[in-house]
């Protein structure tokens, strides 16, 4: 399986908010591991968030520990940078338009990955509206 996973997954594994061995067994479904960037800037935002809102320091061992697994994860994924590549399939793409903006860069960066993967590429989220937006634009999503 091709799998485009966005931050939602990602921050939900790290950060405990969903069970590690269903996180684990939607990970090792994929083969193929795509993302954008824009994963690795929200994900490193959420976990600086998540310390914060516990009253932990940006840069406490708790952070630091969620970053370093966080690292661990992104290596795994081939990420595409945002760039006029991205900017192109959103202009060209209408179904785009009724999208919150990142949900937009995610979706926009699975459509360019598309045409150099023989199989269908899958969104992985648990975000309602980056779903909404994946399937709108013809993915199928996972978890259903």
């Amino acid at each position: 399986m091709v799998g485009y996973f966005d931050s939602s997954i990602l921050l939900a594994g790290i950060l405990g908010q969903e069970s590690q061995g269903f996180i684990a067994s939607l990970w090792d479904l994929a083969e193929t591991r795509l993302s954008s960037i824009l994963s690795k800037i929200e994900c490193v935002i959420g976990v600086r968030r998540a310390a914060t809102l516990q009253k932990l320091a940006p840069d406490s061992p708790w952070c630091r520990e969620r970053i370093r697994l966080l690292e661990a994860f992104l290596e795994e994924l081939n990420c595409k940078r945002i760039d006029e590549d991205i900017l192109g399939l959103i202009r060209e793409n209408s179904l785009l338009s009724n999208c919150r903006s990142l949900d937009a860069i995610h979706v926009a960066t699975a459509l360019y990955f598309k045409p150099y993967h023989d199989e269908p590429i899958q969104i992985v989220t648990l975000d309602g509206r980056m779903r909404e937006a994946a399937g709108k634009a013809g993915f199928a999503v996972l978890p259903s």
